[in-house]
């Protein structure tokens, strides 16, 4: 790989792109952290290297990326998007429901299409969440019957 010390953060962002797409992901990482290190105001550059967390699994960085984003522009898509995927992983329910679902109405106010990525990740949230409750309710009710008997 070429040098990146004289790249713009904009092209460091374009050159993290080139190699998330190559599914080089904790190469993009580098890239996007060297973009934010250059300008650290810029939210897409968080979100960027949040996907490349989700895409290897650590659910913590992608967080506090997405979170860095937000607090950037609270009416970022991808943030609360990818922010609800990583807290899902992490069996945040209740608070992963409540992203996905401002990323859904984002997406609909912003006229801007996702296809089935949003609405699909917010039904499979709301399912896992029914199931731990209802898991957690049989063993409640299992509880009482032994106590009773």
């Amino acid at each position: 790989m070429y040098s990146t010390a004289n790249l713009t953060d904009k092209e460091l962002k374009d050159q993290g792109n080139r190699l998330f797409t190559l599914w080089k992901y904790e190469d993009a990482v580098n890239c996007y952290t060297k973009a934010i290190i250059k300008n650290p105001n810029v939210p897409t550059y968080f979100t960027n290297r949040a996907l490349c967390h989700l895409k290897t699994k650590r659910w913590e960085e992608a967080c506090q990326d997405c979170r860095r984003a937000l607090d950037m522009d609270p009416n970022l898509i991808k943030g609360h998007f990818f922010l609800g995927q990583a807290l899902l992983e992490m069996d945040n329910y209740d608070e992963a429901i409540k992203h996905l679902q401002r990323a859904n109405d984002l997406a609909k106010e912003q006229k801007l299409n996702f296809g089935d990525d949003i609405s699909s990740q917010l039904r499979a949230a709301r399912k896992k969440r029914w199931t731990v409750q209802e898991e957690k309710r049989i063993a409640q009710e299992i509880e009482l019957q032994e106590e009773e008997h």
